[in-house]
């Protein structure tokens, strides 16, 4: 008798204890959350926006840049020995909530023991809704000698990259 109670009290302790995990496993539920997120593909809206120059007398500047492009060129006839073009391209940044950071994307190419040339860029950093220049100077250094060598194709190029 004392092991049927016994046995008893045991059963009715073990369906208590059923009885609780299962409330508590029927009472409780995990949650998991989980996603992704992506960054819309834009191109940072910075470009050329104009452009001015400083030219000897007799030295004619002729710029392809149609306002707010990403691309310019210039064409300088009519140099003598020691004449120097300056030629200033401003640079604006549209985003109204970037910063943009100027910096060489190719180097300078087109000079030779005639023609010099160098660019500085006057502001690599560009505040959202700001701007800075850039500024190209080509010099004669020496009379060429012959037709061949009285021509240099100059190019650079620079690279505007949002500030992190």
């Amino acid at each position: 008798m004392k092991n049927k109670k016994s046995l008893l009290g045991l059963g009715l302790l073990a369906l208590v204890l059923v009885l609780g995990v299962g409330y508590a496993v029927v009472s409780s539920v995990e949650l998991t959350f989980g996603g992704k997120a992506t960054v819309k593909d834009a191109d940072l809206r910075v470009d050329i926006a104009s452009v001015s120059y400083t030219a000897p007398t007799g030295v004619t500047v002729t710029n392809t840049l149609t306002e707010h492009s990403k691309n310019a060129s210039f064409e300088i006839t009519g140099m003598s020995l020691n004449d120097t073009v300056t030629i200033t391209y401003t640079i604006d940044n549209h985003e109204t909530d970037v910063d943009a950071r100027l910096t060489q994307k190719t180097a300078l190419t087109g000079a030779n023991e005639y023609f010099t040339a160098s660019y500085q860029i006057n502001g690599a950093e560009v505040d959202a809704e700001g701007s800075t220049t850039v500024t190209v100077t080509v010099t004669m250094a020496k009379t060429p000698v012959s037709t061949a060598d009285s021509t240099a194709n100059f190019a650079f190029a620079l690279d505007a990259a949002a500030v992190q």
